[in-house]
């Protein structure tokens, strides 16, 4: 009996002492990013070089870095030339076909079968100024880059191999929200205007698309469609059409004008009869009626004032007109009717100003009660002729990007973007001469992204 307990002690002990040498103490991932928030369209490039490992030399690590969430299904980590890993390629020249190295093949179908194509056995690439590209290699280099193709958040994660242990490291990337121009229905970069193209459906679904706004729970979608009189939404990553929102198709005639509540989320549509319905954001149910405004209202948006704010209505005549959380009309706000002659869109700036944007060419800022009204930009008014501008957004990623406010210009044919305080007025990336009528803009989904990572190991045996 005495012997079977020091028997056990021993094989304790060793076990005790031999806890350092089984669990080493894993490799210190460090991921460099050169932006964790980027505009759709644009690269995430991620570096990894600052990695070490404990048990061995730097250069012993391994990596490989995987997608796992997010993004469409073309998302892929890019390939590199193997000579500058700083270049994005895609194809190599020279290839051959693995029964007959005479035929140069790009993939298996170039070869006679049963013959596979020899990736990488080429000598060059188009995209590379030396070599070839490292095809099928993006996983496993010092850097990882990919296209955002589609809005994200996207969490990438990194396993360092190294001589006796791994680690692994995830992190969360985002996108800017995008800007969508209606009149068409066409997406742009949130902060410099890059043209990402139509949204995939639009054109089959939405024959004259009019006013749009983004659904504050999911980010997809809301269109009114002027000549079919639809709300349709739109799903904000693939674009594809989701059908109609709720049972609206069924509840309301000739839609105008929609807006989210900043609260509940529950969407408003005004009819041009001036008649506004209330519908559930989780059902899509119709809910009450809200009340009646004045007929023909071309915006709405909510007051960024108490926490059950007044509805703000302009409908092309003087003034912005308030409606109390019971649909009850109180008038005009503040000197708006003074100072507007036909506004047609309005928003807030995060400091409360109000922008008013009025056909006759020209935009009106005032104070959150309507008061202190004069001109936002001089030097905007100055770009702006009779009939525009149509609509103005507010840029939620303002932080980041002096492209603060932002304009459609149907008679200039462009989207211009001003700095909050009115100066820098240009036009916004490549929104001018698309095919678009230029009614509406907004953007999508409306709350700036946020970034997280975690880290976490495993110990090789």
């Amino acid at each position: 009996m005495a012997s079977a307990f020091a028997l056990a002690m021993l094989l304790s002990a060793d076990c005790g002492g031999s806890k350092d040498k089984k669990n080493p103490p894993p490799p210190r991932i460090v991921i460099e990013e050169n932006e964790s928030i980027q505009d759709v369209g644009e690269r995430f490039v991620l570096d990894a070089g600052q990695t070490t490992d404990p048990n061995g030399p730097q250069d012993g690590l391994e990596f490989q870095w995987r997608i796992v969430s997010g993004g469409s299904d073309d998302t892929a980590l890019d390939d590199h030339c193997r000579n500058d890993a700083n270049v994005v390629c895609t194809t190599n020249d020279d290839d051959h076909c693995s029964t007959d190295d005479s035929i140069f093949c790009h993939e298996n179908d170039d070869c006679p079968s049963p013959g596979t194509c020899v990736i990488n056995s080429g000598t060059s690439s188009p995209d590379c100024e030396t070599g070839i590209c490292g095809l099928g290699e993006g996983d496993e280099g010092v850097v990882a880059t990919f296209r955002a193709d589609v809005a994200g958040p996207f969490e990438v994660r990194l396993t360092a191999i190294g001589d006796e242990s791994n680690a692994t490291k995830t992190i969360e990337l985002n996108t800017f929200p995008s800007l969508y121009l209606v009149g068409s229905l066409l997406q742009f970069g949130g902060t410099e205007g890059k043209l990402l193209g139509p949204v995939a459906d639009a054109d089959e679904f939405t024959t004259e698309p009019v006013q749009g706004a983004s659904d504050p729970a999911n980010g997809n979608l809301v269109i009114i469609d002027d000549s079919l009189d639809l709300v349709r939404v739109f799903d904000l990553r693939t674009g594809t059409i989701v059908g109609a929102f709720g049972d609206s198709d069924r509840q309301v005639n000739d839609p105008a004008a929609l807006t989210f509540h900043p609260v509940t989320n529950r969407l408003y549509i005004a009819e041009a009869s001036g008649r506004v319905l209330v519908f559930d954001d989780t059902t899509q149910l119709l809910i009450n009626k809200f009340g009646d405004v004045e007929d023909h209202p071309t915006a709405l948006r909510f007051s960024p004032l108490g926490d059950d704010p007044d509805l703000l209505v302009v409908d092309g005549t003087p003034g912005v007109k308030v409606y109390d959380a019971n649909g009850v009309a109180q008038g005009v706000l503040g000197e708006t009717a003074t100072a507007t002659d036909e506004p047609v869109d309005l928003d807030f700036l995060d400091n409360g100003t109000l922008l008013i944007a009025d056909r006759t060419g020209k935009v009106v800022r005032c104070d959150s009660d309507g008061t202190g009204c004069g001109s936002f930009s001089a030097e905007l008014d100055g770009m702006l002729a009779n009939g525009s501008p149509t609509a103005i957004a507010v840029n939620p990623s303002a932080e980041f990007t002096d492209n603060d406010v932002l304009v459609t210009d149907p008679v200039g044919q462009r989207v211009i973007a001003c700095k909050s305080n009115g100066n820098g007025c240009a036009t916004f990336g490549e929104t001018d001469d698309v095919d678009s009528e230029y009614r509406d803009i907004f953007f999508a989904p409306q709350e700036t992204p946020t970034t997280a990572s975690s880290t976490t190991t495993t110990t090789l045996d």
